[in-house]
């Protein structure tokens, strides 16, 4: 089972879900921004649907366990300028 997790094919099975689970969300989102929206001219999506645009797994891959990440981190300030609005008021002693 836990060879079956990592494998290729479980990795297309998520991505395939991924997709139509996106597909079907957008287009819900999308019925409801025409309805909401009706002045809209949405029908420049439709054709890119009738273009055919479909998007399929990507076969190609990289190998990233090579590279280092690299993180600039940035130099610490000196000392942090304070206003006079800063400071607290002093305290009188009422004793």
């Amino acid at each position: 089972m836990e060879q079956f997790k990592t494998s290729p094919e479980m990795k297309d099975l998520n991505i395939a879900f991924s997709q139509e689970t996106f597909i079907k969300d957008f287009e819900l989102y999308e019925g409801r921004v025409a309805r909401r929206f009706f002045e809209l001219d949405l029908s420049f999506q439709k054709e890119k649907e009738e273009a055919g645009n479909k998007v399929g797994p990507s076969s190609t891959w990289t190998n990233l366990s090579s590279v280092e990440p690299t993180v600039e981190v940035p130099e610490p300030a000196e000392s942090i300028p304070t206003s006079p609005a800063a400071t607290p008021p002093e305290v009188m002693d009422l004793e």
